[in-house]
C-alpha cells in the first residue's frame, strides 16, 4: 500500500476550493469527505453530544454546499470551515439552553493587549499521558476541561485536543499569537490546579497495588 504525499493532498484540496469557488458543485463532495470527520470531532469536543455533533456536521455541510462559492480566499479555507462549526456548535448549545449567552463572538479578542505570561510551567498532559487511555481519567480531564471558562476553552480545544497549529487557532479566532499562547497557558495551568488531587491520588492507588 503507497502513502499519500501531504503536498500533492493540499494542491488537490486548493483545486477543489477553486472549483467550489467557481460553482463547480462537483467538487463539494470531495470536500465534504475530507472535512466531515474534522467537523464532528470539533463539535463533539464542544458539545459533548452525538446526535448535537451530527446535527452540526450536517448544518456546516449544507452551509458549505450553499456558500462555498462566497469563500474569497482572506484565510485558509480550513479556518473558514472551523469557525462556521464553531459557529453552529454554539448555536446548537444556546437552543439547547446550555450556554445560553455564548457565542463565538464573545470568543474573539478584546484588544487589551495583555501580554503572555512568560514564566515555564510543565505541560498537564505531559505529566498524564500515560493514563490517556485510562477511561476512568479520561473521564476526570473531560470534566475539568468542561470547567474552563469560554475563551481559554475553545483554544485549549482547538490547540491540544484537535492537535491545530498555534497559527492555525490564531487565523480561526482572529487572535494574535501571542494572545493564543496566553490562553493556552491559562487554560493548561486551570486545568494543573483541577487535576492536581486526582493524579496523587491516582499515582496513590497505583503505587498501592
Amino acid at each position: 500500500m503507497g502513502f499519500s504525499d501531504p503536498t500533492k493532498d493540499k494542491a488537490t484540496e486548493e483545486q477543489l476550493v477553486k472549483d467550489l469557488q467557481a460553482g463547480e458543485m462537483g467538487s463539494f463532495e470531495q470536500l465534504a469527505n475530507l472535512y466531515q470527520g474534522k467537523i464532528y470531532s470539533l463539535s463533539f469536543n464542544l458539545t459533548r453530544n452525538a446526535t448535537d455533533s451530527q446535527d452540526v456536521t450536517q448544518e456546516v455541510l449544507l452551509t458549505l454546499f450553499r456558500k462555498g462559492h462566497t469563500f474569497q480566499g482572506k484565510s485558509a479555507f480550513s479556518s473558514w470551515v472551523y469557525r462556521i462549526t464553531l459557529n453552529a456548535s454554539y448555536m446548537k448549545l444556546r437552543s439547547r439552553k446550555r450556554e445560553p449567552n455564548v457565542s463565538i463572538d464573545d470568543l474573539l479578542p478584546s484588544f487589551n493587549k495583555a501580554g503572555f505570561q512568560q514564566e515555564k510551567i510543565q505541560d498537564w498532559s505531559e505529566s498524564t499521558e500515560s493514563l490517556l487511555f485510562d477511561n476512568e481519567t479520561r473521564k476526570v480531564i473531560q470534566k475539568a476541561v468542561d470547567l474552563l471558562p469560554d475563551k481559554e476553552k475553545v483554544v485549549f480545544i482547538l490547540r491540544d485536543v484537535e492537535g491545530l497549529s498555534t497559527e492555525k487557532v490564531g487565523n480561526i479566532l482572529e487572535l494574535t499569537i501571542p494572545a493564543v499562547k496566553s490562553r493556552l497557558h491559562r487554560a493548561r495551568l486551570f486545568l494543573r490546579k483541577k487535576l492536581a488531587n486526582y493524579f496523587g491520588e491516582y499515582k496513590t492507588r497505583k503505587e498501592g497495588k
